[in-house]
Formats: C-alpha cells, structure tokens, sequence
C-alpha cells in the first residue's frame, strides 16, 4: 500500500481530528426520511460543513445498479455496474447527504496488452512489442506520469483515497463505480461510447430513486439516505467519465471536477488526420485500453467481438475523424450539460493534452455554464500533487462542493475563476482566463543555415 503514503500524509495535515461545530454554528438537515428516529442534521459552521462524523464508524456496502436499456456484453440481461459506498453512520438514522462520486475501470486492476507494432523496420526489434504499462486515474494521480507502478490484476481495498477521509467525516457520501466490463461489473468497455456513459448515469439516477439496486443476494437496495445531489470528480478516464456524463444532462448532477480528463477522443488518439500515441506510449488505441480495462470475469468470451470490432472500425490507416470518433466526441453534447465544471489541466501533459480541457473549457463558455479552472505546469496527475499548494486546492474544492451539493452560501463564485502556474510555484488568480489581452500568434518556419539552426 506504499502508492497511497502521499495521500495518507496529506491528509494527516487536512482532515483536523475531533473538531466540534462552536456554539454558533449553524446547522442543516435534509429530513425526508420515513424514518421514526430524528435524523442527526450536517453541522455548518461559517457557511462550511464540519468534521464531525467518523470515517472509523462510517456505513460501508456493495450495491450493483441496473443500467436500463443497455446490453453491452448481449447476454439478454441489462449491464449492471458494481458500486461501493461510505456514508456517515448517522444516515441510519435519517440523515440525508449528498454523494461525491467517482466512477473509474480500474478499481479491479489492469492487464498487460501488446500495444499496435509501430516501427515497420523490421530490423529494430525496439518496435515490436510495445507493451501499455500504467495505471491511470487516483494511482496516476499520486504516482505522476513519469512513475508508475507496472499493471496488476491485483484489486485494491475501496476507500483508500483522500475523498473518503476528507469528505465522508464533513457530511457527505462517497460512492465508487465499476466502470462496464471491469471488476463485478457486467457489460463491455468501449473506450467513450455511451454505454459506458450510461453506467455512471444510472448510479445518479438510481440516487434519485429512478433506477434500481440491488445487493449481493439479488434484493432491492433504495438509497433512501440520499438528497439527490451529486458531484463527480476524477483524474484521466476517471474524470472523462465525469464530463461524459455531464453531457448526458442527468438530473441530480450539480457539478463536476473533471482532472486531466478527455473531451474528445480522436484528439486523444488521432490529430489533423494522423494517428498519434498518447504520453509517448506508442501504439496504444482504442482497442488495447478496452482490453487493458476488460477485467470482468469471462471477459474475452463476453466482450471479445466488440472489441475486436474496435480495432477494425478505429482506422489506424488514415487517422481520419469519422462516425466512429463522432460517438465519443463530447464536445458535440455540450449543450446537455447542466452541471457547473471545475476543470483542472497540466500545461506540460503529453497524456491527456492541455488542448483537451481548453476546447472543453471554451465550448461550455459558449453554452454560458458556470465554470472554474487551475492550469498548472506540471504533467498528467491531480493537484493533491502540489504539497505547497495542497491546502488551498482542497479549500477551493471543499467549498465548491459545499456550494453546489450543499447550497452554502460561501462565496466561492466570488473569486478568481482562474488559478494559474505560469513558472514553478509561481501562481497568480485570474478573474478570467484566457487572460485579458491574450491574441493568437501565427508561427511561421525559417530555414536553418550552416551555423544557425532554423526558427
């Protein structure tokens, strides 16, 4: 467990222990519960949610939602997506609290895949057998993208991370989704398309009393301690999940974080026609992310037509934008969106490239939805990466969610919409970003001499 010490540190810093609301502390209670007990109100104090319930006490339980009018894996049954949830104990009792979500394939773990052979040398046996070894979202948030650790089918314990341990003892649930075909969900992944949209979707609307639950004996689970409102967040796939849900428009979806996540995945795999490998890992597509991510059991057997009807329809020929890109082009969804974005990019990540978040950006500015950004210098991982700037992006972050999830009045959309690195440790806030007085520059190529290279 050594790849989680980064966040156990931090938090060890973050998340006060013992901290009691004062005497003026205020206090709301979302009280629709048919229970006969008086449910236990969230304590705010100075327009913040407090610390007070225990993580150690917290309810924890498997639930695996029906994903209606998806049969992804075709086996005559609707997908269903595992979900693990961490709620304050006190929604036994009638407590009702909001739900922070992170939806991700790679709860179970990941397998080795021989990545497209790239070099058609066949004298440099260097290109024959590229091999996708990283893990992405909370270990690639920790790790960055230049260590990581090798793939592994083994499955990590849930609730290791810093939302559990920040957010659960301030009043909220935590709630993590098995994307489609990873881990004990069914169902088939496909690299953006919408059925793994709809997976996380019916977790929301399942939330909101509109889709069914059920438990490990085949019972019906109704999330009775819920208010209804969701926030996602994510690094990588993890926070593409979140902007494609997004663009679903899915009623009880507040806000999203989405964090070094994708908006497009022909920009992710392909650009202006040629077929590009992203952070350098060369001969990667479609196709080898949905078998890195096929975790199910009987997964091959399950899903391997779909994919390899992936690899067929990708056309790593001529990289051309096509139907195929088209489905998982979110940017053509972007007048569905209805929850507010607070998006967060590295202006040196050759992973998810910093273009992904800034066309995002610009279409939801179009579309007039409320937003914030951070921009940063660094690569593909989360701020939580930042110790000198840690506590102020989990400030920012917890007051954005109690504003949206909660309703406080905290002033959060009273600050600079933009925090900005623009040299190591130097950041600055902006009331807006692009920076006013920002123009495009055309670029044009001079020929080099013998003494001087070309500009």
């Amino acid at each position: 467990m050594n790849r989680w010490k980064t966040v156990l540190i931090a938090l060890a810093v973050a998340v006060p222990s013992g901290v009691m609301p004062a005497a003026s502390a205020r206090t709301v209670s979302f009280s629709t519960s048919p229970s006969t007990s008086a449910p236990t109100p969230a304590p705010i104090e100075n327009e913040e949610t407090q610390p007070v319930y225990s993580r150690a006490d917290a309810l924890t339980e498997t639930v695996f939602v029906e994903v209606a009018g998806v049969d992804s894996d075709r086996d005559g049954s609707p997908d269903r997506v595992a979900v693990d949830i961490m709620r304050p104990r006190e929604t036994a009792s009638g407590l009702k609290v909001p739900v922070i979500m992170e939806s991700s394939p790679y709860y179970a773990g990941t397998n080795t895949v021989v990545n497209h052979t790239v070099d058609l040398d066949a004298s440099d046996p260097s290109g024959m057998d590229y091999r996708r070894n990283k893990l992405d979202g909370m270990s690639e948030a920790i790790f960055g993208s230049e260590e990581r650790p090798p793939a592994s089918r083994a499955v990590a314990p849930p609730f290791r991370g810093y939302y559990d341990n920040y957010f659960v003892p301030r009043g909220y649930a935590v709630v993590l989704v098995e994307n489609l075909g990873s881990g004990r969900a069914t169902g088939c992944p496909t690299s953006g398309l919408e059925n793994e949209t709809a997976g996380p979707k019916a977790v929301i609307d399942w939330l909101n009393g509109r889709a069914r639950a059920f438990d490990a004996s085949g019972g019906q689970v109704r999330a009775d301690w819920s208010t209804g409102n969701v926030g996602m967040i994510g690094v990588s796939y993890n926070g593409t999940l979140a902007n494609a849900v997004a663009a679903t428009g899915v009623r009880g979806l507040k806000t999203i974080v989405p964090i070094a996540a994708i908006s497009s995945w022909y920009d992710y795999y392909r650009a202006n026609g040629g077929v590009v490998a992203p952070g350098g890992y060369q001969g990667e597509d479609t196709d080898i992310l949905a078998r890195y991510v096929l975790t199910r059991k009987d997964g091959e057997q399950a899903c391997g037509a779909l994919v390899n009807a992936i690899e067929r329809d990708q056309d790593r020929v001529t990289g051309d934008y096509s139907s195929f890109w088209a489905r998982r082009d979110y940017l053509n969804r972007v007048r569905g969106v209805r929850a507010s974005v607070f998006a967060v990019t590295g202006l040196n990540d050759w992973n998810v490239k910093t273009k992904q978040t800034v066309q995002w950006w610009n279409a939801l500015a179009d579309q007039g939805v409320q937003r914030k950004i951070w921009l940063h210098q660094g690569p593909h991982f989360s701020p939580f990466s930042f110790a000198a700037r840690n506590a102020e992006w989990l400030r920012q972050l917890h007051h954005w969610f109690d504003f949206y999830l909660y309703g406080l009045r905290n002033g959060i959309l009273d600050e600079p919409r933009a925090d900005v690195e623009s040299g190591p440790e130097q950041w600055a806030q902006y009331a807006t970003w692009p920076l006013p007085g920002t123009r495009d520059v055309r670029l044009n190529l001079g020929a080099g001499t013998r003494d001087r290279n070309g500009t």
